[in-house]
């Protein structure tokens, strides 16, 4: 096992973490995209270098990022008044304990903020990676549903 670090996600992230956002959507999210190219275009639409960037600067936002084996291998983040925002790791970075070392930084950054629950939205693909890690889908009414994702919730 590599070592993982994770730091704040930095203005000169923004290029590589894009691409690993996109990569982990078309390469790891198939299930939830079926590779439908209108969908895909939809969920693939702020995930460039721009939003990255707008993302960073949100104050609202912490974002950081993880890297093993000298390389960007996750980029994940917390939004104040909504949980952890974004969870993605690299393809070839699957499996090597790294999106773990990542919920489990975003998990302790919203427990010394005071939350007492982390919220989320997750894919079809990750479901089972959440519900491993104590995260229940939440009882919402219908018009209180994502669009897309299955909305989750952990106490911490």
């Amino acid at each position: 096992m590599s070592t993982i670090t994770i730091r704040p996600a930095l203005a000169g992230d923004a290029e590589e973490a894009a691409a690993l956002l996109r990569r982990s959507i078309v390469e790891l999210c198939v299930p939830d995209h079926g590779n439908d190219a209108e969908r895909l275009e939809h969920w693939l639409s702020n995930k460039t270098p721009e939003y990255f960037l707008k993302w960073i600067d949100d104050p609202l936002n912490t974002i950081f990022v993880a890297f093993a084996n000298g390389h960007m291998a996750s980029a994940g983040g917390v939004r104040e008044r909504e949980g952890i925002v974004l969870n993605y790791v690299h393809p070839e970075s699957r499996f090597m304990g790294v999106s773990g070392a990542m919920m489990v930084h975003l998990e302790q950054m919203l427990s010394a903020r005071g939350e007492s629950v982390a919220y989320l939205v997750s894919t079809i693909t990750a479901r089972r990676f959440y519900e491993a890690r104590g995260y229940r889908e939440r009882d919402l009414l219908p018009e209180q549903r994502p669009a897309y994702g299955i909305a989750m919730e952990k106490r911490l």
